[in-house]
């Protein structure tokens, strides 16, 4: 694995790894993976795994253990199901929830289901869990409690985790999902040693860092990573577009798989 910088990395979704079925060994269940072990991107910040996942009607992962990460499920349709059997917690996460899976040091062995009659879809972002929890827990934003505010002319943002928040286990340090008119545009300050991370789940968009820029539409999958100094990052809608964005510390910095 090596370590190195860039100003920005758009990656398609061609460059993901599609983890499917038969690999989960369950049915029903797919993960577009754009940042992850099973790609040329190994990290960024504090990010170890972005998965674009599908379950499809009364599907799920069956129980299974993890220690000491995080896991953020933002649900974008439909509704999933957490069950952790080794402390015995259980959650619900409906359609614009943010699910929080603190794994802590004990660890958690747990499964994720769809037990509804449609698919479900959910954005998932893994990092490490810092400062270290003793015992795994279970916390949700609702949809209903995410503020939504008028971030730029034609830029709507719901707030799921505002900065300042003390509500993750991790150095995310903001997250905005922004539906933006064609033709609207939207700018955030990284601060210096700060990073952020893109999804396009709708429409088609231009993302700038500086100087730098990069165009994509679905499923594409945007990387400031860390710097130094600060930079501004902007974000242009071509057509109608739904974009998530997250905002991180240093971490690991950029590593890409040697």
């Amino acid at each position: 694995m090596s370590t190195t910088t860039a100003t920005l990395l758009a990656l398609p979704p061609q460059r993901s790894h599609t983890i499917r079925a038969e690999d989960f060994g369950a049915a029903g269940l797919e993960a577009v993976e754009s940042l992850g072990p099973f790609t040329d991107v190994q990290a960024c910040g504090p990010l170890l795994t972005i998965h674009d996942s599908t379950f499809e009607p009364r599907s799920g992962i069956g129980h299974h253990p993890h220690q000491r990460m995080e896991r953020l499920f933002y649900i974008l349709e439909g509704a999933v199901e957490h069950d952790d059997v080794l402390n015995g917690i259980t959650g619900h996460m409906g359609t614009g929830d943010l699910g929080i899976l603190t794994e802590g040091r004990r660890g958690m062995v747990h499964s994720e289901r769809n037990d509804t009659d449609g698919r479900a879809r959910c954005w998932i972002l893994v990092y490490p869990n810092d400062p270290l929890e003793a015992t795994a827990s279970f916390d949700a934003v609702r949809d209903a409690e995410a503020p939504r505010t008028r971030e730029a002319s034609g830029v709507r943002a719901k707030e799921v985790i505002a900065r300042g928040s003390a509500r993750l286990g991790g150095d995310v340090r903001a997250f905005t999902d922004l539906d933006l008119e064609a033709g609207a545009g939207t700018t955030v300050d990284l601060d210096a040693e700060e990073g952020a991370a893109l999804f396009v789940v709708d429409g088609s968009v231009e993302v700038g860092v500086d100087a730098e820029q990069a165009a994509g539409g679905p499923r594409h999958t945007f990387l400031a990573p860390p710097a130094a100094r600060p930079r501004r990052l902007t974000v242009e809608a071509t057509s109608e577009a739904r974009v998530l964005r997250v905002i991180v510390g240093p971490g690991f910095g950029l590593r890409l798989a040697s």
